[in-house]
């Protein structure tokens, strides 16, 4: 996977891709969440697809997309984050999944790292949380 350098001014950060973009699914049902997290991604030149719950992750791959980087939020209809992580790695995906979630109960969090994130933070991103997670996903 490709991955350049990131940058820092005052007013941008920037990831410079040298080999190709990263690849990223949103997946969230808010949609001001949605919208910001895209906008996000969209700054540090990732190509962004979305998704509103699991079952549309589930069809994704099934259908054979694949992405570097998974932003998953914890509850949504249909099928939900945990449900959704689980599925995924059963099925052998080995995308970096990060859960992005407002919730902040101790087991509902234990539940959602155990079913297979590599990583859980507060939502919504901002620039920082992302450098982090771009970082991570580098050292894959």
């Amino acid at each position: 996977m490709g991955f350049g350098n990131v940058t820092s001014t005052s007013k941008t950060m920037k990831i410079i891709d040298t080999e190709k973009k990263i690849s990223v699914l949103i997946v969230e049902d808010d949609l001001l969440i949605k919208k910001i997290h895209k906008v996000m991604m969209t700054k540090f030149g990732t190509e962004v697809q979305l998704a509103a719950n699991g079952k549309e992750v589930i069809d994704l791959f099934l259908s054979g997309a694949s992405f570097d980087l998974i932003l998953t939020d914890l509850e949504m209809p249909i099928m939900d984050g945990i449900e959704a992580t689980k599925q995924l790695r059963s099925m052998g995906v080995t995308s970096m999944i990060v859960g992005v979630t407002s919730r902040n109960q101790d087991l509902e969090i234990q539940a959602f790292m155990k079913s297979g994130l590599n990583a859980r933070y507060v939502k919504p991103l901002n620039a920082e949380k992302v450098i982090v997670v771009l970082n991570e996903l580098k050292n894959i």
